[in-house]
């Protein structure tokens, strides 16, 4: 059983799931799109979880129940996955899981099934498909709403007595920050909102309000997680994500100790961060990084009229070389530039006997592909892009906005026993991005104001020189 938030409530054997008095106002809610966000350690990801079920309104036990509960990415996905298997077993231990299609299936035949999005085109997988409870799980790590307010179409039942929610769960940080404080009117001091919304259904002439509500996450909230160490951890990390994550505060804005801030900056004050769209014909590089945690990032640039242009970025992880190849050619670019891969691109795998260089040549044949050469400090090619970026430099607000966010958050380790940053790079989510930029960063001409075809040893980027 699932117990209520009550002071008075026994601790039985069959209490599968207790909820905090906040996770039970986010169950209860019965508006069509709400979220649940705020601090870590709220909670909110069991929260979501459970809510898919819809157990107020007998959602296990109708066979036409249909619920799916979406992740950006597919490693961020097992962990959603993984608790499922510990909570759902319980609630209906007839209830079933089918690994290789992500969905649970109870007894009555109601489903619950995952997904993840990890860009705007994924959307497209899921046309013709239909759930009464559509829920995403750290709404900011999407950049834009555009996977978002897609799956509002889907968000339907043949059923009249299923209810139809939108539901999201997030934290205060991410590229999709800006967006989601702005969809649901979040201040920076993270308090609840509720926003009328007027809906006009033109055809009918009908115009029906409802409410769009923001429930705001609290570490101190989860009684569970006192005396585990982690608020202690979180107080450990820099003030930005401190703040977000331990006090639940959404603050925008310049990150302290980001590399790039003011380069960012200035790109965006001089307009230069807008619609670029590919020029047809004109052939595109290609910049990666074989990265942190198994993540590959790829910048798209095209050369244009003396103008640097970024029109799209691509990032995943898991994924073989294969995918990235063929991601690339579905993309329908002219392809015939050059694309830089990191130095460790030369190295061999133990595993095959090549090269990540070797089989993209075999994958991609007859086209070219370069290993920028290795330099001694990161600095040194930190130093080198952001000198580049100063030049005639365009990235498409919607094609690169994950890049664009990573370059945002790309910053400094935090030293929390001197309260100082370090000059060496934090290594996260946004670092994938970062290096794969630096590879054009580290080879950028200045006088000819676009990328050489290898580093000069003569030409000394600022902090360093070419080895």
């Amino acid at each position: 059983m699932i117990a209520p938030a009550t002071q008075d409530t026994p601790e039985a054997e069959d209490v599968v799931w207790k909820p905090t008095p906040r996770q039970t106002q986010f169950l209860a809610c019965d508006d069509f799109e709400v979220l649940y966000g705020g601090a870590a350690g709220g909670g909110k990801s069991d929260a979501l979880l459970i809510d898919a079920l819809c157990l107020q309104h007998d959602g296990p036990s109708n066979p036409r129940h249909r619920a799916i509960l979406f992740r950006r990415s597919f490693p961020e996905l097992r962990d959603l996955i993984g608790r499922s298997l510990e909570l759902y077993a319980q609630i209906d231990t007839d209830a079933s899981y089918n690994a290789t299609e992500k969905i649970w299936t109870f007894s009555s035949g109601a489903k619950v099934e995952f997904g993840y999005l990890n860009n705007d085109a994924d959307r497209l997988k899921y046309r013709g498909r239909a759930w009464n409870y559509i829920g995403f799980d750290e709404l900011t790590l999407w950049p834009t709403d555009v996977c978002y307010l897609y799956l509002f179409s889907r968000c339907r039942s043949a059923d009249r007595t299923l209810p139809r929610y939108i539901r999201a769960t997030t934290n205060p940080d991410g590229p999709g920050q800006k967006w989601v404080m702005e969809r649901w009117g979040i201040q920076e001091d993270g308090k609840a909102t509720c926003l009328p919304v007027d809906i006009e259904d033109t055809e009918h002439r009908i115009v029906t309000t409802v409410n769009r509500r923001f429930i705001p996450a609290r570490l101190s909230e989860n009684s569970y997680l006192t005396g585990t160490g982690y608020r202690e951890a979180l107080l450990q990390m820099a003030p930005e994500e401190r703040d977000a994550l331990l006090m639940g505060l959404w603050r925008q804005g310049r990150i302290r100790g980001a590399y790039y801030a003011n380069e960012m900056q200035q790109l965006r004050a001089e307009g230069r961060i807008r619609s670029v769209p590919y020029t047809a014909g004109t052939p595109v590089n290609t910049f990666w990084d074989l990265g942190w945690n198994d993540t590959t990032a790829i910048w798209v640039h095209q050369h244009v009229a003396r103008e640097n242009r970024f029109v799209h970025t691509y990032e995943n992880s898991g994924e073989s070389l294969e995918h990235y190849a063929q991601y690339l050619i579905a993309l329908g670019y002219n392809l015939g530039g050059i694309h830089y891969l990191p130095h460790d691109a030369a190295n061999k795998s133990l595993q095959t006997g090549k090269s990540a260089v070797e089989i993209l040549r075999t994958l991609m044949p007859g086209l070219r592909f370069e290993v920028v050469p290795r330099i001694e400090q990161v600095l040194t090619g930190i130093n080198a892009t952001r000198l580049a970026l100063k030049s005639n430099v365009f990235m498409d607000e919607h094609g690169c906005a994950d890049g664009i966010a990573a370059m945002d958050n790309y910053r400094k380790r935090y030293n929390a026993r001197l309260d100082t940053f370090t000059e060496d790079p934090l290594h996260d989510r946004y670092s994938n991005y970062a290096d794969a930029l630096r590879q054009w960063g580290q080879g950028f001409d200045p006088a000819r104001g676009s990328y050489q075809q290898r580093p000069c040893r003569k030409n000394k980027p600022p902090g360093g020189m070419w080895v």
